[in-house]
């Protein structure tokens, strides 16, 4: 095994650890909001590292060097693209009355909507608890 197979067997590894991350977070976060965040992770930080994990892979068994810089350009668009993504479903999301479960400490997406967003689909859990009491 040469060391750029052992560094790309490494990014594969790192690769596959940020996808099962990512799985658990969409499996355990308790609202839409964290669960996109956790879904971004998956889509950019472990496609990320496999793009890596095949370009380390591509350079000692002779695929070529038009392979590395599709790969390169592969990782570039992804590192670009699903961040900009996640941040549209979430402030489509918000804008269509979805809230996370705790308050949020600064609403910066009430600025920017104002009254133009809907209502909250839900009521903050806590303060009906703090109404009750």
């Amino acid at each position: 095994m040469t060391l750029l197979s052992i560094i790309s067997l490494i990014f594969m590894i790192i690769g596959i650890f940020f996808a099962a991350v990512g799985v658990y977070g969409v499996l355990k976060m308790p609202d839409v909001f964290g669960r996109l965040q956790a879904s971004t992770c998956i889509a950019t930080m472990s496609t990320l590292m496999i793009a890596l994990a095949a370009i380390f892979y591509a350079l000692p068994h002779g695929l070529g060097f038009g392979t590395v810089i599709k790969l390169a350009l592969f990782a570039l668009l992804i590192l670009g693209t699903n961040p900009i993504s996640n941040h549209a479903l979430i402030k489509a999301s918000y804008k269509m009355g979805i809230r996370p479960k705790k308050r949020m400490v600064i609403d910066d997406y009430a600025m920017d909507f104002g009254s133009g967003a809907e209502e909250p689909v839900a009521e903050y859990p806590e303060e009906k608890e703090v109404q009750e009491a």
